[in-house]
């Protein structure tokens, strides 16, 4: 029997501010594909999560076992149109089926924003 292990690709991530990005993420194996409004990876630079810059994620629950996945959201209409509650299929590695999660949290994104500096008058 095959395997459904994860596998990984490079993918287009739009933030919240219109500027691609390149956003390492899991192939279709989750389930969410139909909803995370991934698109191929370009030559965009890549975003690197740290402590002051995150992806916006959403976070599923199996409403049985109460085991969490979350998945990374590439881009704002895909965001917007995730609602709370709303059940995904995900496959799950070992299992021959897939496992109904509900989405129980969505994540926005975090970036720093640079403010006006202010300009004194020289005296």
């Amino acid at each position: 029997m095959a395997r459904n292990e994860t596998n990984f690709e490079n993918f287009l991530y739009t933030d919240d501010n219109a500027v691609d990005w390149t956003k390492r993420g899991e192939i279709g194996q989750t389930g969410t594909s139909s909803i995370d409004g991934h698109a191929a990876g370009t030559g965009a630079p890549v975003w690197i999560n740290s402590s002051r810059m995150q992806v916006r994620r959403c976070i599923l629950q199996d409403p049985t076992t109460y085991r969490t996945r979350s998945f990374v959201v590439y881009t704002p209409t895909a965001f917007s149109a995730i609602t709370l509650g709303s059940t995904v299929a995900i496959e799950v590695v070992g299992l021959a089926t897939t496992v109904n999660y509900t989405v129980v949290k969505k994540i926005p994104e975090k970036q720093p924003f640079r403010g006006v500096s202010r300009k004194l008058a020289d005296t």
